[in-house]
């Protein structure tokens, strides 16, 4: 193997803490393999989320041109981190290799890093160092901006009151996430487990879809989807209670969850679309209608093994575009000291809040490379 210079981006905090032991051990694995490794650690805090500072620290660096390019982007992190590592990386070619060291690690599940430690994922970093990199698809996802007012990571509590400030219309942004995009339900236990310090790893998700249960209430939207599965007829519209457009099926009515996924994971494993690849060119659009708690409880255990699909309250539809806009606000009551769920929904993306409804969701094919060791999980 040929000598390359690595930027190593760690963050610390990462997994409770264990960041910064995979991040030591991971700087140490590479050098022994013959790799050149700058660190790069998320910066101290200054009052701004992490995924900010680092993202910012992350471009500056690939900015210096006085300091040699690196070869390639090594995460020792989460979701998080990679999901902050994709949006300064889409479309440069930059590979980017990744040490699982998160809370939920969905995106390693994805990538069939989850379960192979620091050594076994740096081993196929090192491997994927003189091979073609893997481009794999990621999610454009265009919408309206979190309030200003609002913090965004562990403070961040997953709704808005819909009254705007100013009454002028919230001006336009652009993320892009990698595994997947959630509202409703799975968005509000995202923001719940992201402000929880207890119980560690995906235990945490579980705890919070249980705390989330007892409060939630869903959301009426209006869902369309623009190709490749545009629908086989109006029997296929019908049970979305939904209707035809030019552009494809509309499909209106309460939403108890929806993701449009482009890995298979959430939640820290939550298998929701056992078909889906990564590198498709193709979106799945994950819905769930209401169901009782009890009824949730009796089903929750099947997602985790993905034996949730053939669920009458299941659909999952391909489309290589989604448009999600909120129609009303569900005024169900909420115990007092409780935030509202019947509030503005804010979208998740790997993890981390992205912004508000409406918004509209794209595949875009090849758009990150990735460290190919040739494997498939």
């Amino acid at each position: 193997m040929s000598r390359h210079r690595l930027l190593l981006c760690i963050n610390p905090a990462s997994g409770a803490g264990r960041g910064a032991d995979a991040g030591a051990e991971a700087a140490a694995r590479l050098r022994s393999g013959g790799a050149d490794v700058e660190i790069l650690a998320v910066p101290g805090d200054d009052g701004t989320p992490p995924v900010r500072r680092y993202s910012e620290a992350l471009a500056a660096r690939l900015a210096r041109t006085e300091q040699a390019a690196p070869a390639a982007i090594v995460v020792v992190g989460g979701d998080g981190m990679l999901h902050a590592t994709a949006n300064v990386l889409a479309g440069t070619g930059m590979p980017v290799g990744l040490v699982p060291a998160g809370t939920g690690n969905d995106l390693a599940r994805a990538l069939g890093l989850a379960d192979c430690g620091v050594a076994g994922a740096v081993d196929r970093v090192l491997s994927g160092l003189d091979r073609p990199p893997r481009c794999i698809d990621l999610v454009r996802v265009d919408l309206a901006p979190l309030p200003a007012a609002m913090p965004a990571g562990p403070d961040f509590t997953g709704t808005v009151d819909d009254r705007a400030e100013s009454g002028a219309p919230p001006e336009h942004v652009r993320r892009y996430v990698v595994s997947g995009v959630n509202v409703a339900f799975d968005a509000a236990v995202n923001a719940t487990a992201n402000r929880m310090r207890w119980p560690r790893g995906s235990l945490r998700y579980v705890v919070a879809v249980l705390l989330e249960l007892l409060r939630y209430r869903p959301v009426d939207l209006r869902i369309r989807l623009d190709g490749p599965d545009e629908g086989d007829g109006p029997d296929e519209v019908d049970r979305w209670d939904g209707r035809c457009s030019q552009d494809g099926p509309v499909l209106n009515g309460s939403t108890f969850l929806l993701a449009v996924m482009n890995g298979r994971f959430i939640g820290g494993g939550m298998e929701v679309t056992p078909g889906t690849r990564i590198d498709d060119g193709v979106l799945e659009v994950f819905r769930v209608t209401p169901l009782s708690p009890v009824r949730f409880l009796r089903v929750f255990p099947r997602v985790f093994a993905g034996r949730h699909t053939d669920l009458p309250e299941v659909e999952i539809r391909e489309a290589s575009s989604v448009r999600i806009e909120k129609m009303t606000a569900v005024e169900d009551p909420v115990p007092r000291g409780q935030p509202s769920r019947s509030a503005a929904p804010v979208l998740h993306g790997d993890g981390e809040p992205l912004g508000m409804l409406p918004a509209t969701v794209t595949v875009e094919r090849g758009k990150l490379a990735l460290l190919d060791d040739g494997r498939r999980p």
